[in-house]
């Protein structure tokens, strides 16, 4: 029980919907519709299987007549639902395959697109609907006893015709897969690829392969386990099959290149400095008491805290702009003759100029 939740909850409820997030609002990531709605058929895959969990009827007597029957009916659309979405996955990719095309950028046409996402919803419905009207004719049936997790409806011609079904639709997925694998060696052979983008869909159309091996295995699984309905296998590794499809498109370089350069929406952008000019100071702009500046007063001492703050402050205001400050006490002692600055300890020039050398406040 504990290792078909998190199945069911880690990669259906959070790990699936990330993904999917990355697929639709990154713009570095292009992935085709076909894959962003095998995530979702799996997502919805979770919901349907999680219904006892979320009214928590998933342990304990067993739950009420008509909960029951609605988890059953639509279960029995699910594993035919997904099977159908890997398929058309499957045929985007295999289509893909003429020289010039792109998996990751080419577009279909409208209905072509209408088709291939909507058939993995008709196929659901179709099942659904066939299962609620044999549970409401056989509601003894009905039960959660028999697959341990989940209601289902305990007729085995159904069964038989749902893991046929899904096991015959990922069967034509891997012939796709077969004749792709074949007229890649043939391209190979005589035209090598070179293009990062031919590389880069190649490794994705593996990936789609490898996909389907696992949904067929799932598939066989599920059909081979109808002669002893007491194992509770087939349904757990059905269950990883959403892990599996995070796994296997979450490690691509820019998936992960996306998720690294994630920053929260509230950062500011950092300040472009100039070339050559040195970093930006990260600390806010110094305050200054303005008392310091508005009551004068004969202390030598207060005077002198006085001129030092006012460095400190204007010292902080322009550092990183390359220049230097120095405070004097009276505006007429800043130049002499010759342009040269005169410090207001001394009186006496520092040998620069003051347009290239000092700046003076």
């Amino acid at each position: 029980m504990a290792v078909w939740l998190f199945f069911q909850l880690a990669a259906d409820h959070v790990l699936l919907p990330i993904l999917v997030a990355t697929f639709v609002l990154s713009r570095s990531v292009v992935r085709h519709s076909t894959l962003i709605n095998l995530c979702c058929t799996w997502i919805l895959s979770g919901v349907i299987s999680s219904l006892l969990l979320y009214t928590g009827e998933a342990t304990g007597p067993e739950p009420s007549k008509g909960l029951c029957t609605a988890q059953a009916a639509l279960m029995s659309g699910v594993f035919p639902m997904t099977s159908v979405a890997t398929l058309t996955l499957a045929y985007r990719t295999w289509r893909s395959c003429t020289p010039g095309k792109s998996q990751l950028r080419e577009k279909a046409s409208r209905p072509m697109r209408v088709t291939l996402l909507g058939s993995p919803y008709i196929t659901l419905g179709v099942f659904c609907a066939i299962a609620a009207k044999l549970g409401v004719e056989y509601p003894d049936q009905v039960d959660r006893t028999t697959r341990f997790f989940y209601c289902a409806i305990n007729l085995k011609t159904f069964a038989i015709a749902i893991n046929a079904f899904s096991a015959a639709v990922c069967i034509i997925a891997v012939g796709f897969f077969v004749h792709l694998a074949m007229q890649q060696l043939r391209t190979r052979e005589t035209r090598p690829p070179r293009q990062h983008s031919a590389k880069a869909d190649t490794a994705f159309r593996i990936r789609v392969g490898l996909l389907t091996l696992y949904m067929l295995t799932a598939a066989l699984a599920n059909l081979g386990a109808l002669g002893d309905p007491g194992t509770a296998f087939p349904d757990i590794f059905t269950a990883s099959v959403g892990m599996a499809i995070f796994l296997l498109f979450a490690s691509q370089s820019d998936v992960l290149h996306a998720w690294r350069t994630l920053r929260p929406f509230s950062a500011p952008l950092p300040r472009r400095a100039r070339p050559g000019s040195p970093p930006a100071p990260h600390t806010p702009h110094p305050s200054f008491d303005l008392d310091l500046l508005t009551k004068r007063t004969d202390s030598d001492v207060s005077e002198q805290a006085r001129l030092e703050a006012l460095h400190t402050y204007y010292a902080e205001r322009v550092r990183g702009e390359g220049v230097k400050v120095e405070i004097i006490p009276r505006p007429q002692d800043a130049f002499i003759p010759g342009s040269e600055l005169r410090r207001a300890s001394g009186g006496s020039g520092d040998g620069g100029s003051f347009r290239k050398e000092k700046g003076a406040v």
